[in-house]
């Protein structure tokens, strides 16, 4: 295999996971996200990652022009907020979970 066979594959990939980030994006808009902690931390996080993917798409048809940089700078500002918001979110949990002394591996009880 070639090293075009390589780019274009990785371009087919990146536009497939833009689409489904997108669309995740839209799908998620249609429930009450803004409700819940988690329900916005899932929006914020996948509308990052689908602004990343979509500037992925981008740079591949258009190159990397000056206003690229820019827009790139701005995108990629969430990219370290929602990823510190959810390691935030994770070590809550655990340690909420340590105090309850419940974990999801241990029965609880529940009938299936």
């Amino acid at each position: 295999m070639s090293q075009e066979f390589f780019k274009q594959a990785g371009n087919v990939l990146i536009i497939y996971a833009a689409v489904v980030a997108t669309v995740s994006v839209i799908v998620h808009s249609r429930v009450r996200w803004w409700q819940t902690q988690m329900g916005r931390h899932l929006m914020a996080y996948m509308g990052v990652m689908a602004a990343v993917l979509v500037l992925g798409v981008i740079r591949t048809f258009i190159g990397q022009l000056w206003w690229f940089e820019l827009i790139r700078f701005i995108v990629f500002l969430g990219v370290p907020a929602v990823m510190t918001h959810r390691l935030w979110l994770q070590v809550k949990a655990q340690r909420e979970t340590a105090h309850t002394g419940w974990h999801p591996t241990v029965d609880d009880g529940k009938q299936s």
